[in-house]
């Protein structure tokens, strides 16, 4: 399986709570540079899922049109909090999935990367806004994950054109 871990591209400051933020036109010219980016390397999820916070649908959705599947999938697990082996149970339905796009937020998804690696320290995954990390694994599980790749969104710019 091919695991893509996307933090939330650039949202708004102002909202009336932090689940209603919504990207700003940054934010969305982001997510549209990372859809472009995973369609030229021929990425073609199973499913994308996103955690219930208005930036990271609206960021899984955009990356889902890019690449032809605008569904997304919202998994509570991936809101700032729930542990790997609790995201892992959430994807449960996902187990057999060749690739799959998870979109969330920072400092969660460093959390989930490091599980997944099988590295204890967090300090070196500094996730940027519309960072993108794939890892590669037999089977869905904490310390099963090789790192393939890790770009931000500079890199992504570049492969997008």
């Amino acid at each position: 399986m091919k695991l893509y871990l996307v933090r939330h591209a650039t949202a708004s400051d102002s909202a009336p709570s932090d689940a209603d933020r919504r990207l700003t036109r940054e934010g969305e010219a982001e997510a549209r540079v990372i859809g472009k980016a995973l369609a030229k390397l021929g990425v073609k999820p199973d499913a994308i899922a996103a955690s219930p916070l208005l930036r990271a649908r609206e960021t899984a959705a955009i990356i889902g049109s890019a690449l032809g599947d605008g569904e997304v999938e919202i998994v509570e697990e991936l809101e700032n909090g729930p542990s790997t082996t609790a995201l892992i149970r959430g994807l449960k339905a996902h187990a057999g999935a060749r690739e799959l796009i998870l979109v969330g937020h920072m400092p969660s998804l460093a959390e989930h990367l490091a599980e997944f690696l099988g590295v204890k320290n967090t300090q070196g995954f500094p996730l940027g806004k519309g960072t993108v990390v794939c890892l590669e694994m037999d089977l869905l599980r904490e310390g099963a994950g090789q790192l393939r790749w890790w770009m931000r969104q500079k890199q992504l710019e570049l492969i997008a054109g």
